[in-house]
């Protein structure tokens, strides 16, 4: 009732808000960007609290047209070439000129485009809790996977099966509940699906990352409900570039712990209309080691090439490209499980047998349209972007045995992505876009881990979202109307009367009350044959509705509110898997009579930016209706514990918090923690895998061009655990970081060099499948080297 009431007044608002109104003449703002009175080229300049943005040119001129009269702060930036917000003062028919000098900062504004749909905006200027690491952040301290990229952020942690799985988990949000997007569009990998399932992305070859803490349904749907990791490309950004130009970089990093090497390589070039790019790196990982020994089979492969071409004009623009990726990594301990078939029909065999590994094998092949409209003379509509993204996913699943691979599992992911986004004609104090997005997506995998039905999928959504400028007070508000249709073959590998039996078992609840019970303890280790879901088709429809408040609360602070309802399908896996899974430690059993989840959220957010000190501090609530989870049971089946997938109320409660002080001309001190406390309401259980308080404390102290940077990551035990898990001990890790930038007008050298795990810590991470098996890498060293020219 109160999401629908909440609907139907967006809806409203929208209508009579929305109404066309004669545009007011703006003013234009020309100025210089300077780094120590040198001009610097493609600085992005931004009008804050505006969609105005543009990059300086190669001789580091910057204009900007047609904004509305009015007073505003406007600042430029390069990477961490940053510089302070200056006041901006328009009226009508003006022309200001107002120079931005920047310099070198440790601390700098973070500039997101995934958090609203009105192009770049500032974070601390964002609805949503924001964090952004630049090209400088992610190749001072390079990585082979987002999880890793992003472990150590407040409110973040790393679910992983080994290192190639790595994959970031958002205020104990996991799988089909957080989104992973490549500019701006849906990977189209399987990542979500399972804990031995990783991303291809090499981080190392982005232009940035940008996370976003909590719902961000009302844009990306229904998988978006706990956040948005989006990887942007070199190329995405230098669609914004002015004029002729090349930009290009270069990097090579390795490191000791995990033998680790890698490289990447790029070109983005303008003549006139026209826009080329190309790109390419490779990146691979041996075995890592822990204070307590080697990990086997936890090697990564990774190799990546991008390519496409454009046009850019004053009105229309067009670019095609296509990218490719793959990669292999090691599964560590899922031989031991998949040793359990083979030694069914193998009891002869002597004990010098050569040892079972598992590694996946992966491809990825993307190809993407994007055509639209920018600067219209029309009272409506100020421009549109029509993407076209289709992808093309396989992996197989092998089994290593003495040298000699085999196929065990193959899954394939085809996956169609058409979105639709208008920008409206700003109408006074009201902006906004409206849009539609589709998805045609074809599953099948064939196998012993074949464990879900080929399934077609196609989902639609139609969406708005807008804002009103009072001044110091700025409103937000949208809705999402979203369907989910699932259409199934017959399963394959299970008796056909598994598939197609009466449904009256899913009404039969003794068995799940002796498990939640715990008193059912005779069970425990014998060998069970679970019953499969049904087979049968499903179709899903429900709404996402957003509102918030953002208030200036004067002496550079902001306060913002935002309550969000959201739905979300059942996932694919959660309604139709059925079989052993290495992937998740369980023998599956899905549920094809699950309901949507719904979800009533509130966040709040205190921010404060100064010369001196800046932080956030964000705090939310989520209330989960028909939250999916696996409920793991006493019996056994084909040597795994029994997962059977059901849906109970559950509430997340937590916060995450970050901030920076100077204490120094140049040197600042830097503390992040986050910590969510998630539990099923009627029972009071915690929730799986859900991370402990973790936090970061550090210093950036810098000398000319070098900085050096302490660090120490602190984590709290979990004693709050799922039936199936152990307790995790607490840990404290201490890193050191050195970085060299040498900074020019056309060019920027940095060098990297860390330290991490300096006391060589034992340490288990809560969010891992195998943490009983796998401490987390030990003592060693990382290097890096980056060229990026302009």
């Amino acid at each position: 009732m109160f999401k629908s009431k909440l609907h139907c007044l967006t809806v409203c608002i929208i209508l009579l808000l929305s109404r066309p109104t004669h545009a007011q003449e703006g003013g234009t703002v020309t100025g210089l960007v300077t780094l120590e009175g040198q001009p610097i080229g493609n600085a992005l300049v931004l009008v804050v609290g505006t969609s105005f943005q543009t990059e300086s040119d190669a001789t580091g001129n910057y204009e900007i047209h047609n904004i509305p009269p009015g007073t505003y702060e406007i600042f430029a930036q390069r990477d961490h070439l940053t510089g302070e917000r200056l006041v901006l003062s328009i009226q009508a028919g003006d022309s200001v000129t107002t120079d931005l000098p920047v310099q070198l900062s440790a601390v700098h504004e973070d500039v997101t485009v995934t958090a609203t749909p009105s192009g770049a905006v500032a974070a601390y200027d964002a609805f949503n809790a924001v964090t952004v690491l630049d090209n400088f952040e992610l190749i001072a301290n390079p990585q082979t996977t987002l999880g890793e990229v992003l472990q150590n952020e407040p409110g973040v942690a790393k679910r992983s099966f080994g290192p190639g799985s790595s994959r970031p988990i958002i205020r104990g949000f996991d799988g089909d509940r957080v989104l992973i997007m490549e500019d701006g569009i849906r990977t189209g990998d399987l990542s979500s699906s399972s804990g031995d399932h990783g991303v291809l992305t090499d981080p190392n070859g982005l232009d940035r990352v940008e996370l976003v803490r909590g719902p961000a349904t009302l844009l990306y749907g229904s998988n978006a409900v706990g956040g948005v990791v989006n990887a942007i490309t070199p190329h995405e950004s230098f669609r914004q570039t002015r004029g002729d130009n090349t930009r290009g970089q270069f990097s090579i990093d390795t490191g000791s712990a995990d033998q680790q090497f890698g490289s990447n390589a790029g070109l983005q070039h303008r003549q006139g209309n026209l826009l080329l790019w190309g790109s390419g790196g490779s990146r691979r990982t041996g075995d890592y080691n822990t204070p307590s020994g080697k990990i086997e089979n936890s090697g990564t492969q990774i190799s990546t090439g991008r390519a496409g071409i454009g046009y850019l004009g004053d009105k229309l623009f067009a670019t095609s490209g296509f990218t490719i990726e793959d990669g292999r990594y090691g599964v560590p301990f899922a031989g031991e499980y998949h040793e359990h078939d083979h030694a069914e029909g193998h009891d002869d065999h002597d004990e010098e047998e050569d040892e079972l590994y598992v590694d996946l094998d992966s491809r990825r092949r993307v190809g993407r349209f994007d055509v639209g409209m920018a600067n219209l003379d029309n009272r409506l509509i100020e421009g549109f972007q029509i993407s076209f993204n289709t992808t093309d996913w396989r992996h197989d699943e092998l089994e290593n045995e003495g040298g000699v691979d085999s196929i065990h599992t193959s899954f394939l992911n085809r996956s169609y992505v058409t979105r639709a986004e208008f920008t409206q004609r700003s109408t006074g104090r009201l902006s906004g876009k409206f849009g539609a997005w589709a998805l045609r997506r074809n599953f099948s995998a064939t196998g012993a881990e074949a464990l879900a039905p080929p399934t077609s999928q196609t989902a639609i959504a139609a969406f708005a979202y807008e804002e009103l400028d009072f001044g110091r007070v700025r409103v937000q508000f949208g809705g999402r109307l979203e369907g989910n249709d699932y259409n199934v073959g017959e399963r394959t590998g299970h008796d056909e009367e598994d598939d197609h039996d009466d449904h009256d078992d899913h009404d039969d609840d003794d068995d799940h009350d002796d498990h939640d019970d715990h008193d059912d303890d005779d069970d425990h280790d014998e060998e069970h044959e679970p019953e499969a879901p049904a087979v049968r088709n499903r179709n899903f429809a429900g709404n996402s509705v957003s509102a918030g408040i953002l208030t200036n609360l004067g002496s550079n602070t902001t306060f913002v509110t935002n309550l969000t309802g959201s739905h979300r399908a059942p996932s694919l896996s959660e309604l139709y898997n059925f079989g052993p899974h290495v992937g998740s430690l369980t023998f599956e059993v899905g549920d094809s009579e699950l309901n949507s989840e719904t979800t009533i959220g509130l966040d709040v957010s205190l921010r404060h930016q100064s010369p001196n000190v800046r932080g956030s501090f964000n705090a939310y609530v989520y209330d989960i209706d028909n939250f999916v989870f696996s409920s793991i049971t006493d019996e056994m089946a084909h040597g795994l514990r029994i997962g059977t997938i059901q849906q109970a109320d559950s509430r997340f409660l937590g916060f995450d918090a970050e901030a920076s002080g100077r204490i120094g001309n140049r040197a600042w001190l830097n503390a992040g923690f986050g910590a969510v406390d998630a539990e099923l309401k009627n029972s009071g259980e915690g929730l799986p895998r859900i991370p402990p308080l973790r936090g970061r404390i550090s210093l950036d102290l810098p000398y000319k061009d070098l900085t050096v940077s302490p660090e120490i990551i602190v984590a709290a035990a979990q004693n709050q655990i799922y039936k199936s898990e152990t307790v995790t001990s607490g840990y404290s890790v201490l890193n050191l970081r050195l970085s060299y930038v040498w900074t020019q007008p056309t060019a920027a050298h940095v060098i990297g060099l860390s330290a991490y795990n300096l006391t060589n810590e034992l340490y288990r991470n809560h969010t891992s499948f195998i943490k009983d098996l796998a401490p987390e890498i030990g003592r060693g060293v990382r290097a890096s080297y980056s060229i990026r020219f302009f």
